[in-house]
């Protein structure tokens, strides 16, 4: 099994298909310890903006994504900005996450933060690290390497279909599979 650390990537499997929040999913692993394992989904956007959640914000086209399931009710970022962030806890390469919330919306109103450069989420997920274990070892999440650092631009069009064909014959059927098949 691969090792997992912060930055890894978690796919999960068709094995997971009914469940709300971890159907076609693909998670960044933010914190690894012992016995916590913390992450967000990056490819769900909402509906809605950050102008919709933070009156103050002036950039209308800030998106938010669905994090996860676990205190749904706070908003977490991460960003590739650490020299206009303070406070900001580096995970992998040129990725970091949290910080200075006030400064940030600050930063956005300047236009100095973007879309392109921190993502906003309602929520995240969260393991002990033996269930996390259980979940890989029963097949509903294949680990990933993130060696090429993703490209923030590129969180709205990641695939979990193109991972499905990247994984083998066995996950090739599930790349074009509508997302509730009891509705095909």
């Amino acid at each position: 099994m691969k090792e997992i650390k912060k930055g890894t990537l978690l796919i999960s499997t068709p094995n997971i298909l009914g469940d709300l929040y971890f159907n076609r999913s693909i998670i960044i692993l933010t914190e690894v310890k012992n016995q916590e394992v913390v992450g967000f989904i990056i490819n769900k956007t909402l509906e809605y903006q950050l102008s919709d959640l933070h009156k103050n914000v002036k950039n209308k086209k800030i998106k938010i994504f669905s994090g996860g399931p676990v205190s749904q009710d706070n908003l977490y970022f991460i960003h590739n900005k650490p020299e206009l962030i303070t406070n900001s806890v580096k995970f992998n390469n040129n990725m970091y996450w949290g910080g200075n919330f006030e400064s940030v919306i600050e930063l956005i109103n300047e236009n100095k933060l973007d879309n392109s450069s921190i993502k906003f989420f309602l929520g995240y997920t969260g393991w002990s690290h033996d269930q996390l274990i259980d979940e890989i070892n029963n097949d509903s999440w294949i680990i990933l390497n993130n060696k090429d650092n993703i490209d923030f631009n590129s969180y709205t069009n990641l695939s979990w279909g193109g991972y499905m064909k990247e994984m083998g014959e066995d996950f090739k059927i599930w790349s074009n599979a509508p997302e509730n098949p009891q509705s095909n």
